[in-house]
C-alpha cells in the first residue's frame, strides 16, 4: 500500500490550493442565513407622521408649567400662632431626668391602631329533640323560686302520694295490690336521677333544636395582636376579644324541598330573661369551663326525664364531669324576681334587665365612678375553687397554658357584657363554671336552644357574633385617645363619639339618663362590631314526641310432622316486644305516657287501650292519666303513637352453648323496621335502645306463685285467692326480661 504523501501533492497541498473556495462557500452560507432570519422579523409599522406627533407631545410636556396645579398639595403655609403657643409652653423635665434603674425603658409605640378583621362562628352543629321542660310558676318566681331555693321540698318516694287512686293508705305501693301504682326500680331511679322539677311548677313539652358551634378565640386574638400589640395605647385586658352578644337566623324548608327566606325569630335578651326567672333549675354543666363563654354559651335548659347532655356539647368539645352545683344554686343563683318590662325587651348588646349597671346609671359610666363593670348579680363564681386555693378540677398549680389553651389576661376573667362577672353569663342562671379557670380554650363553644320549632319540619341556622370594639369600648373611660387611632378608624367611630359627647353634656347638665340597660333602653353608643353570618348549619328535622323503642324479638317456630321435614303442620309468626311512648300535653296528664306491648306482629299499628299509670316528670310519682275527681270505673286510656311495625328479625338461638342467668339459651338481638307518624322509615335495634327501654318501661313485673301460695289464702307470701289474676294484666302487663 502506498503511503499518503503530505509533502508533495498530498492533502496539505490540496488544502493550501483550495482554502479560498472553502472560505467563499462559508461566506455565502452566512449571507443566506442573514437574509433568511431578516425576513422573519416583524416590520416597522410606525409612520413618519406618528413620530412627529410623539415628538411634539413630548416637547409640550417639557415646556408646560404645572406649579399652579400642585402648589396647594406641596406647600402648606406655616401656622405661626400655633407654633408660638407651642413654643411658649414649658419644656417637661421628666424625660430628661436621670433614670433610677439601669434597665432599658421601652418607649410606647407611635404606630396607630387599626381595625382588626373579625372571624365569624364556625362548624355549626344542630341536634333536634323533644323533652319536658320544668318552669317555675308565677307565684314561685315572685317568691324567689321554689325548688332551686330549697323551698320546694326534696324528692319523695316514687309511687307515693296518690292514695286516692289506689284506694290504699300508702301501704304496699306497687306491692301485692293489683290496683296499686308501680314503683321505680333502683336501676330506673339511678337513670332518672334526683327529682328536679319540684311541686307546684309548670311542665311543658318542648320541641327544640340545640345549636352549637366554635368561636375561634385564638385566631381572633392573633388578629387583635397584629392590630393592637406594639402599637399606641395597647392595654392587654381591653384589647382581648370579648363577645358581647349574638344573633341567630333560621330558615324553614318548604314541602317542595326549597328553602324559605332567612328570618330572625329570636330575641336573645328575652330568652335570657326566661332562663333566669322562669326555669326551675339548671342542669350540671357538661362542657369544661375553659370552653364556655359567659355570652356565647347559653345555659342548658331544665330538661326532665331525658339526659340533657346529648344536646349540651359540641362534638369537638371534650366532656367535663362537673361537681354537684345544687349547693351553689340554692338560695343564691337567681336573685329577686323582676317582671317582664312593659313592651317587651329590646334585643341589643349590654346589661340585661335586672342584672346590675355601671356606677352612674350610664352605660359604661360616662363620667361616673367605677365605669360599667361592676360585679353583677348574675351568679356566684364557680365552685371549682377560688384563686390561690388550688381551685378547680385540675388545681391550676401551673400558670402556664397547656396545649390548646391560652392564658386569659388579668381583669378579663368571666366578664360578660355590661359588667357581669363570673357566672353572670349576661344574666344566665347559676352559671357557676365560667370563673373556675384562668385559661381560655382556643375555641369557645357557642350554644343556643330554639324552642319555637314544630315537629316534622326541617330547619337551617346561621349565627352572627358581636364583639366589643377595643377602639370604641363600652366603658368610654377606657377608650384609646384620638391620636392613637388611624384615620379610617376615626371616621368609622366619629358618629358614636358624638353620641357619647352628647350623653356626657346631658349628664353634666343634670339630665341623667334613665337606668337604661336595666329598663331595656338601647345603649348610648354602638360599642360593638359584628361578624359576617356563619355558613348555614346542616339541615335538621324535628322529631315527633311519639316514639317506639325496640325490645326482644321472638323468631317464631315451624312445626313439622313427626318423621317428615317436608310436611309443615303450622308456622308461628315472629313477634316483637316494643315500648310505645308519647307525650300527653293535657293539663290533667302532662306526662310521657309509656306502655310495653308484647306479641306485636308485622303490619301492626303500635297503640294501646286500657288501664294506665303514668309517671309525673316533676315529682317521680305515678298517677292516673285522668282528673282526680273523675269516675274511675271502667276508665280506659288510649295511647296512639302513629307508628307501624313493618318487619322484624332476630330472636334466633345463638351458636354455641351460651346461656343467660335463667339458663335459657341466648338469642340474637331484635331488630324492627318502623314507619313513623310522618311516613319515614327507621330501623331500630334492641342493642341501641336497651337502656332507654329499661328506663321508661314502668310495667309491673310478673308475679310467679307456687301452687301452695295459690291454694293457701293465709300464706304470708300470698294473699286472697284471685289477688294476682289481673296483676300486670292486659297487653304488655309484665316487664321485659333483661
Amino acid at each position: 500500500m502506498k503511503k499518503l504523501d503530505l509533502q508533495s501533492g498530498g492533502l496539505k497541498t490540496k488544502l493550501i490550493l483550495h482554502v479560498e473556495k472553502l472560505v467563499f462557500g462559508l461566506a455565502i452560507l452566512l449571507v443566506a442565513a442573514f437574509v433568511y432570519f431578516g425576513t422573519q422579523q416583524k416590520s416597522i409599522t410606525t409612520k413618519p407622521d406618528d413620530l412627529v406627533q410623539a415628538a411634539e407631545k413630548a416637547r409640550n410636556n417639557i415646556e408646560k408649567l404645572t406649579w399652579d396645579e400642585v402648589e396647594g398639595e406641596r406647600w402648606v403655609p406655616p401656622e405661626y400662632r400655633t407654633a408660638a403657643v407651642r413654643a411658649s409652653k414649658p419644656i417637661p423635665l421628666a424625660p430628661y431626668e436621670t433614670p433610677s434603674s439601669l434597665r432599658v425603658r421601652h418607649k410606647e409605640s407611635i404606630e396607630k391602631r387599626a381595625d382588626p378583621k373579625i372571624i365569624p362562628l364556625e362548624k355549626l352543629e344542630v341536634v333536634a329533640g323533644f323533652a319536658p321542660f320544668a318552669y317555675l310558676s308565677s307565684n314561685q318566681a315572685a317568691n324567689g323560686g321554689g325548688f332551686m331555693r330549697g323551698e320546694g321540698g326534696g324528692p319523695s318516694m316514687p309511687g307515693a302520694g296518690y292514695d286516692m287512686y289506689s284506694g290504699m293508705s300508702g301501704e304496699g305501693m306497687g306491692g301485692s295490690d293489683a290496683n296499686s301504682p308501680p314503683t321505680l326500680t333502683p336501676e330506673q331511679m339511678a337513670m332518672l336521677g334526683s327529682q328536679k322539677g319540684g311541686t307546684g311548677g309548670d311542665i311543658e313539652g318542648k320541641y327544640f333544636v340545640a345549636i352549637t358551634g366554635l368561636a375561634p378565640l385564638k385566631r381572633q386574638l392573633d388578629l387583635y395582636n397584629a392590630a393592637f400589640k406594639d402599637r399606641a395605647n395597647y392595654i392587654e385586658s381591653r384589647d382581648y376579644p370579648k363577645y358581647v352578644h349574638f344573633a341567630v337566623e333560621r330558615r324553614t324548608q318548604n314541602p317542595d324541598g326549597s328553602w324559605g327566606e332567612w328570618e330572625k325569630p329570636f330575641n336573645i335578651k328575652q330568652e335570657r330573661w326566661i332562663s333566669r326567672y322562669r326555669w326551675a333549675f339548671v342542669p350540671d354543666e357538661i362542657a369544661p369551663p375553659e370552653f364556655l363563654d359567659p355570652v356565647l354559651s347559653f345555659p342548658m335548659p331544665p330538661i326532665l326525664l331525658f339526659d340533657p347532655d346529648r344536646w349540651g356539647r359540641h362534638s369537638e368539645v371534650p366532656e367535663f364531669e362537673p361537681m354537684d352545683q345544687m349547693a351553689m344554686n340554692e338560695g343564691s343563683g337567681m336573685g329577686n324576681f323582676d317582671e317582664m318590662p312593659m313592651g317587651g325587651i329590646e334585643d341589643f348588646p349590654g346589661v340585661d334587665p335586672g342584672f346590675g349597671m355601671g356606677g352612674s346609671g350610664m352605660e359604661g359610666g360616662y363620667g361616673g365612678p367605677g365605669g360599667g363593670r361592676m360585679p353583677g348579680m348574675g351568679g356566684m363564681p364557680g365552685i371549682g375553687g377560688m384563686p390561690g386555693m388550688g381551685g378547680g378540677r385540675n388545681g391550676y398549680d401551673s400558670m402556664i397554658a397547656r396545649p390548646g389553651f391560652i392564658r386569659r389576661p388579668t381583669g378579663t376573667a368571666g366578664v360578660g357584657p355590661g359588667g357581669m362577672m363570673g357566672g353572670g353569663m349576661e344574666g344566665g342562671p347559676g352559671g357557676g363554671s365560667f370563673a373556675t379557670s384562668p385559661f381560655d380554650a382556643e375555641n369557645k363553644m357557642f350554644r343556643f336552644y330554639d324552642t319555637s320549632v314544630s315537629p316534622h319540619k326541617s330547619y337551617q341556622y346561621r349565627v352572627q357574633l358581636f364583639l366589643e370594639d377595643p377602639n370604641n369600648p363600652q366603658n368610654y373611660q377606657e377608650a384609646p385617645p384620638v391620636r392613637a387611632l388611624e384615620s379610617s378608624v376615626l371616621a368609622r367611630i366619629e358618629p358614636e363619639r358624638q353620641k357619647i359627647m352628647k350623653a356626657m353634656q346631658q349628664q353634666g347638665a343634670g339630665m341623667s339618663r334613665p337606668n337604661g340597660q336595666a329598663n331595656a333602653t338601647a345603649p348610648v353608643h354602638e360599642f360593638w362590631r359584628t361578624t359576617e353570618f356563619s355558613e348555614p348549619s346542616p339541615t335538621v328535622r324535628v322529631p315527633s314526641s311519639a316514639d317506639v323503642l325496640a325490645g326482644p324479638v321472638d323468631a317464631g317456630r315451624t312445626i313439622y310432622r313427626q318423621g317428615s321435614r317436608r310436611e309443615v303442620m303450622r308456622t308461628a309468626e315472629p313477634t316483637a316486644t316494643v315500648l310505645a311512648m308519647r307525650w300527653d300535653p293535657r293539663d290533667v296528664v302532662k306526662a310521657l305516657v309509656t306502655k310495653e306491648l308484647k306479641d306485636v306482629k308485622r303490619g301492626t299499628t303500635v297503640e294501646y287501650k286500657g288501664d294506665m299509670w303514668v309517671l309525673d316528670p316533676s315529682t317521680y310519682q305515678f298517677k292516673r292519666p285522668w282528673a282526680l275527681d273523675a269516675d274511675t270505673k271502667d276508665q280506659e286510656y288510649t295511647l296512639k303513637t302513629g307508628y307501624t311495625v313493618l318487619d322484624m328479625r332476630g330472636g334466633d338461638d345463638t351458636a354455641g352453648k351460651y346461656t343467660d342467668e335463667n339458663n335459657d339459651k341466648l338469642k340474637t338481638p331484635g331488630e324492627i323496621l318502623i314507619l313513623d307518624d310522618a311516613g319515614n322509615i327507621h330501623i331500630k335495634t334492641e342493642i341501641d335502645e336497651v337502656k332507654e327501654f329499661t328506663k321508661f318501661n314502668f310495667s309491673k313485673p310478673e308475679v310467679k306463685r307456687t301452687r301452695r301460695e295459690r291454694d293457701d289464702p293465709y300464706s304470708s307470701e300470698g294473699g286472697p285467692p284471685g289477688m294476682y289474676d289481673d296483676y300486670g294484666g292486659g297487653e304488655g302487663g309484665s316487664r321485659r326480661r333483661r
